[in-house]
């Protein structure tokens, strides 16, 4: 039995040939030379992969020493201060500035503010001081107020030399202290008042008492006989 080529001529084998050539290189062309290469690309993104994954995996080793380090910043920054003791503010400020060595008068209490918020969750207390020191003493209390034992920061601060000489320094400063706000009491819930029930049924109306009418005499009657 003759196969499918003995049956073809000397050409039309040859024919058959360059056809099926070029159909594999069209095929190669367009299937098989485009993925040259991913290999490599695959490759570079599982070494980039595994190491993102090992440096997670190092940061969530750390998390104990994270936590710690946590721990030993809070208790740097100090706690925020009462509502008591901000009302002590001045006391606080006076009692400073004599160890600081500042001449401080003219104590004014401001108002306390929020911040301009109305949901805002710390209080401001202010006072406003004059004083008269050196520039050690003027440094020296600022860094005591600054501690975290008190909290208390310069809002505003003007300062000038005092004449004649010139030596000491003089001014105006604004203190400035938070603390926490309390919550505003929530309102007791009021239940409501149920009104007295009243019989809202209609009363029948009282009946009319009868009335005796004289009814006159048909007109059309006939008349009664004359006598004779």
């Amino acid at each position: 039995m003759k196969s499918f080529f003995d049956k073809l001529t000397p050409a039309e084998r040859r024919l058959v040939v360059v056809v099926g050539i070029a159909v594999f290189v069209v095929i190669n062309i367009w299937a098989i030379f485009p993925t040259f290469g991913k290999y490599g690309e695959f490759e570079d993104k599982r070494t980039k992969t595994l190491k993102q994954i090992a440096t997670f995996n190092a940061e969530i080793a750390k998390e104990g020493a994270y936590k710690k380090q946590i721990q030993e910043l809070s208790s740097l920054g100090g706690e925020v201060a009462s509502e008591a003791q901000a009302l002590r503010l001045v006391d606080e400020v006076n009692s400073q500035a004599a160890l600081s060595g500042i001449n401080a008068s003219g104590f004014s209490p401001l108002s306390r503010s929020f911040g301009g918020k109305t949901n805002a969750f710390f209080e401001e207390a202010s006072v406003s001081i004059n004083f008269t020191t050196g520039e050690k003493e003027l440094i020296d209390f600022l860094y005591r107020l600054a501690d975290k034992e008190f909290l208390i920061r310069a809002k505003s601060l003007t300062v000038q030399t005092e004449p004649p000489g010139r030596m000491r320094l003089q001014g105006n400063m604004t203190l400035v202290k938070s603390y926490q706000r309390k919550p505003s009491p929530k309102p007791a819930p009021t239940t409501p008042r149920t009104a007295p029930a009243t019989n809202t049924a209609a009363k029948p109306a009282p009946k009319a008492a009868p009335t005796s009418r004289t009814v006159p005499p048909p007109t059309n009657a006939p008349a009664a006989p004359l006598k004779k």
